[in-house]
C-alpha cells in the first residue's frame, strides 16, 4: 500500500481483551518482547473469524505480513495473549 499511513499501536500483558487502532484496518506487521514463550491470538473484531494465531520464543520477536498486509474489517482485536512480561506492537495502516 504505497503511501499509506501507518500507525503503531502497542498492548502489554495483563491487559483486557482489546480493539486495536481504527475500526478497519490492515496488519503490516507486529513486534514480540516477551520474558517468557506465549502466543497470542488475532480476530476480525470482537467475536469475529481468527485471523492471526501466533507463538513466540522469548526475547524479541518480529512478523511481518507481506503485499498489502491483513484486512481486519471489523477492527483488529486481541482475543487471547500468553507468556510473561509481554508487549505487542502492532503496525497498521
Amino acid at each position: 500500500m504505497a503511501g499509506s499511513d501507518i500507525t503503531a499501536y502497542s498492548h502489554a500483558q495483563g491487559s483486557a481483551a482489546a480493539l486495536i487502532g481504527p475500526s478497519r484496518s490492515r496488519l503490516q506487521a507486529v513486534n514480540i518482547y516477551a520474558t517468557a514463550a506465549g502466543s497470542f491470538t488475532l480476530t476480525n473484531g470482537n467475536g469475529g473469524a481468527t485471523m492471526l494465531t501466533q507463538k513466540f520464543p522469548t526475547g524479541m520477536n518480529e512478523i511481518y505480513i507481506p503485499e498489502n498486509g491483513m484486512l481486519f474489517t471489523s477492527g483488529v482485536y486481541i482475543s487471547a495473549l500468553t507468556g510473561a512480561g509481554t508487549e505487542l506492537t502492532f503496525l497498521l495502516a
